[in-house]
């Protein structure tokens, strides 16, 4: 079921490119991000596999638990303020307060259901980090494999931002090249225009609590 929705995400991100620029600028000198913030990325992104990873494991917990569990780990380490605006586009500044009340509501639990269902092969699996490098002044994208024994390594990208706060947290996980940010937006803008704001909300809601 993985692949099968990497594949399909993968034939999406074609034309999910005219977004690209979130994910196309030109790493710059490691000099304008200190040595120190690539470090706390790092260790941030293994934080949150480590945590999500004892989320889904919990033997203790129900199958439901250990999900549920798992979406407060992703809502916790995930800018979901950054993301879910994004996602919107230029959507959002013609939706009323009513419209965004409901998406800001319905945002979190559907966005970390749906990274929830990409990480079925990550768990509990071992993370190797491969690569670190700056994006600019406040991004790092941390570069991590993790290991299977019968197929190949699974990769995963997370980029890390610095918020103004000094918090780090995940503006997107991308999983075997494949930016969900990216394909979700061009979704997004490529539904509203055909069914409108109120339509796509449906929708969210459905998914999120399905």
């Amino acid at each position: 079921m993985f692949m099968s929705r990497i594949r399909i995400y993968a034939a999406l991100i074609a034309a999910a490119s005219a977004v690209a620029p979130v994910h196309a600028q030109e790493a710059q000198p490691a000099a304008e991000t200190e040595t120190g913030d690539i470090d706390q990325a790092i260790a941030f992104a293994e934080a949150l596999t480590a945590n999500a990873t004892v989320a889904l494991t919990n033997e203790e917990a129900s199958e439901a638990q250990q999900l549920e569990d798992f979406r407060v780990v992703l809502g916790d380490g995930l800018a979901l303020e950054t993301i879910s605006k994004f996602m919107l586009g230029e959507s959002r500044k013609t939706m009323t307060d009513e419209q965004t009340a409901r998406y800001e509501a319905i945002f979190p639990p559907y966005i970390t259901k749906l990274y929830a269902e990409q990480f079925d092969e990550i768990v509990g699996k071992p993370l190797e980090v491969v690569d670190a490098k700056a994006i600019g002044a406040r991004d790092v994208i941390v570069r991590t494999e993790f290991e299977r024994v019968d197929a190949s390594p699974i990769m995963v990208d997370w980029r890390i931002r610095k918020l103004r706060s000094g918090d780090h947290k995940a503006i997107d996980i991308i999983v075997s090249g494949v930016s969900i940010m990216l394909v979700k937006r061009e979704e997004f803008s490529s539904f509203i225009a055909t069914n409108g704001i109120d339509a796509l909300l449906d929708r969210l809601e459905q998914e999120a609590l399905a």
